[in-house]
């Protein structure tokens, strides 16, 4: 091997940006470096090496391998040489701890088929003999500390989706990753409830549900990708690691951080419906500045215009920047700044209206989707508006005591605000077509101050290995609300011309409306690992949530509930890549969880939901493909239902709503060439008890019975191929189940072709096949998904 090959692992080498479908392509071609295999020098390193060499305190967090071997290198001293700078691109475990350095370096070469040999103080990284070549693993460790062990191993269904797939679909849109979770569904924008990232999983809403960095994410806002590293969706009631609400799940989107690695990366993407993109990402350490070498800053911005495929008038126009700080990295003590800003003005979309059950004019038709053109849009482009902002600035710090004790205190301001204008379609009425534009209109702001601290702390007792973690939180939550209205302008049903003037005045209803809603909260979780076979997990979270202020009506909101949930779970480990579990959880939701975005009784107590699950996950394939099954059931005992006697409230708790189904799903590398990111779902979601008698026995609305999605990528030498087909069955657009759309299927391509080191070439084309479907359902207008759309991206990166 030549010494240019064997180029030293530096912060300043611009090689160190090398994809990995680099080193998949050389794999599948055979044309990676020849390197001798020595699967002895792993256990020579642990021998006389390990006994002789200096002992050093590493505290080294999981990450990228490149970063890990650059403080690796200033905590040890030794030099270490790689034979590949791909290699750089594949994720380490970390190490924490006091230890030999040569038993440091192979924790942190766990898992990525790498192993070293010894030349005096030198470390050479070679390929193991377990594998002729790299394989990169995408599955990074959860972000939160309240899930200690590897995602094999935690007892409930979570799927994440890695950077690398969202930058692979030429994903612009929080709505677009999610695509890749069949069975979350998508609400329209309705019932006092503004347009957004409004979801539904495994049968419950989960509007409020949304969360960054662990933060609640409360404002209806259409979220960005371009600042996340992952996000992960965890399935089935979560109160006790989110709080409030999360009946069905939650959603969380990880940030993006600094590391210590140079890097700077981008993209240019233009496509139809006048679709332009541009990303940028930096990052570097600041050593050159003399603010010290365990110190990074990292800066991404946004630029986005762009209508939508099949759909007249609708634009999204916004732009964003996240630059973020870090002190201390790859020491016991680590501080991060980190800033975040989205700026949004949109024409939003409130597509279609439903065939009242009592149309005449349209009888073959009824509780059916209007039967006009996907492109049918019956807003007003002078008119409709929708102003969105978003701030957000997070303090975290992290202390590593020992390698069995660490410490994670976060605490962040966020503001977001909407003012918007938007035309919802209605049916004159009965015996006509003639279509009323309504209007619906907000002016909200939103404001959290919100502080979670979280000790995780491994110890072992007669026998029996414990991880620990307890924490607290105080939240702050503020919403101010106030509405507006107009009178409806008429149009035709086929033909609505967006660029009709509009003379109606617009006026503010009611009073502006002031809630605010301040949390409590402690949790206590442990994990114990009995022997080689067992895991026993269980804790539980006590929340105090306090609500007070004046709604839009006048009428003053007060709400003061305490809720304890918990989570239990058992696992089986036959052997070291596999699992089998079951597991029990709850949650709560009080009818003020959205605070102003859902009064509609606050003298209830919260609903409860409670699942249990049953499942199994094996890493196979060298550990690269992880395959999981799990059947569940979320039961709600005490729902929400009309209240039918003369001294009910308008709202009782004496419904009974039950979600039982299955998933499969895997994800990970099938080959070194071949890699895979796909689920099924299968739900049985009905209502059992409701005191209106219609829906009695039906099937929950916005929820299919079968979904599907599937995202395979294939490499080979400079190209990569990506086919993505997704399935979605019927779903009812009410809950007496009168009023439903039929299923869909699209399939979606991507090419892409990488031209050296710097710069790549990719087009990605949704919906291949034209597919007009209906993606959000609301309970008077469904809006349809894009049309056949095509994308072209350059990435750049050095």
């Amino acid at each position: 091997m030549s010494r240019k090959r064997k180029q030293m692992l530096s912060v300043r080498g611009s090689k160190q940006w090398v994809a990995a479908g680099t080193l998949l392509a050389c794999a599948a071609t055979n044309s990676g470096p020849a390197l001798p295999v020595r699967a002895q020098d792993t256990a020579g390193a642990k021998g006389e090496a390990s006994r002789t060499l200096p002992v050093v305190r590493f505290s080294i967090a999981p990450g990228l391998l490149g970063d890990a071997l650059q403080e690796f290198q200033r905590a040890t001293g030794w030099q270490v040489e790689i034979p590949d700078q791909g290699m750089l691109s594949q994720l380490s475990k970390g190490v924490t701890g006091v230890m030999p350095a040569a038993q440091g370096l192979r924790q942190l070469l766990a898992g990525t088929g790498l192993s070293f040999k010894l030349d005096g103080t030198k470390a050479v990284v070679q390929i193991a003999a377990v594998r002729s070549s790299v394989d990169v693993n995408e599955r990074m460790p959860m972000p939160s500390p309240r899930y200690t062990e590897p995602l094999r191993d935690i007892p409930q269904t979570i799927t994440v989706i890695s950077k690398d797939v969202i930058e692979q679909q030429g994903a612009t849109s929080l709505t677009d990753v999610l695509r890749n979770v069949p069975g979350l569904t998508i609400t329209a924008g309705e019932g006092g409830v503004p347009g957004g990232d409004n979801l539904t999983l495994r049968g419950n809403s989960a509007r409020n549900d949304i969360f960054v960095d662990g933060v609640r994410d409360l404002n209806p806002q259409t979220r960005d990708p371009f600042n996340v590293e992952q996000v992960e969706v965890t399935k089935g009631p979560t109160s006790v690691v989110s709080g409030r609400g999360s009946a069905g799940g939650m959603i969380n989107l990880t940030s993006k951080a600094p590391s210590l690695r140079r890097a700077i990366g981008g993209s240019l993407a233009l496509g139809n419906a006048d679709s332009r993109r541009g990303t940028l990402d930096i990052n570097t350490s600041l050593a050159r500045l003399g603010l010290g070498e365990r110190t990074a800053f990292r800066f991404n911005a946004l630029k986005h215009d762009a209508g939508v495929a099949g759909r007249n008038a609708v634009e999204n126009n916004r732009w964003g920047l996240a630059p973020s700080l870090a002190f201390g990295l790859g020491t016991p003590t680590r501080l991060t700044l980190g800033y975040y800003k989205l700026k949004q003005d949109n024409i939003a979309d409130y597509g279609i209206p439903w065939v009242p059950a009592t149309n005449n004019a349209l009888a073959a038709y009824r509780d059916r989707p209007a039967p006009v053109p996907r492109e049918t849009f019956y807003g007003l482009r002078d008119r409709d508006r929708e102003v969105l902002n978003q701030d957000a600035a997070t303090v975290r710090f992290d202390h590593s005591f020992n390698d069995s004790m660490e410490l994670r205190s976060q605490l962040r301001y966020g503001i977001s605000g909407r003012n918007s204008v938007a035309t919802p379609p209605r049916f004159a009425g009965v015996d006509t077509t003639v279509v009323n534009r309504e209007m619906r209109s907000w002016v909200a702001k939103d404001k959290i101050w919100d502080s979670q601290t979280d000790l995780t702390a491994r110890f072992t007792t007669g026998g029996i290995r414990h991880a620990v973690v307890t924490g607290m939180a105080l939240t702050r939550e503020a919403n101010e609300r106030i509405n507006r209205t107009a009178p409806n302008s008429p149009t035709t049903l086929l033909n609505p011309n967006p660029d009709d003037g509009y003379t109606g005045l617009i006026t503010m209803t009611g009073v502006p409306g002031d809630i605010t809603g301040k949390t409590q909260s402690a949790w206590l979780f442990d994990t114990a690992k009995i022997g080689k076979h067992f895991e026993a997990t269980g804790g539980g979270r006590f929340e105090r949530f306090d609500v007070r202020g004046v709604n839009t009506a006048a009428a003053p909101v007060r709400q003061l509930v305490n809720m304890p949930s918990l989570r239990a779970g058992l696992v089986y480990k036959p052997v070291e890549a596999g699992s089998v579990y079951a597991s029990y959880g709850t949650s709560q939701s009080p009818s003020l969880e959205g605070l102003s975005y859902g009064t509609a009784n606050t003298s209830i107590p919260p609903e409860k939901t409670y699942t249990t699950e049953v499942g199994s996950k094996w890493e196979v394939a060298g550990n690269r493909l992880l395959l999981a099954g799990a059947v569940f059931q979320v039961a709600k005992d005490n729902a929400r239902t009309p209240g039918i006697l003369p001294t009910d409230p308008p709202q009782i708790l004496a419904g009974r709503q039950t979600t039982r189904g299955l998933e499969l799903s895997a994800s990970g590398a099938v080959t070194r060439s071949l890699r895979v990111l796909g689920s099924y779902t299968f739900f049985n979601a009905k209502i059992q008890n409701s005191n209106t008698p219609a829906e009695v026995g039906k099937f929950f609305q916005n929820t299919p019975r079968n979904a599907a999605s599937l995202w395979m990528t294939y490499t080979a030498r400079r190209f990569m191929l990506g086919l993505g087909p997704r399935f979605m069955g019927m779903r009812y657009g009410n809950n007496t189940n009168t009023r439903f759309v039929d299923g869909y299927g699209t399939v979606d391509a991507m090419a892409s072709y990488r031209v050296n080191d710097h710069l790549e070439v990719r087009a990605n084309l949704s919906n291949l096949n034209n597919s007009y479907y209906f993606e959000r359902l609301g309970g008077g207008h469904l809006i349809p998904g894009p049309s056949r759309y095509f994308l072209l991206t350059t990435n750049f990166h050095f």
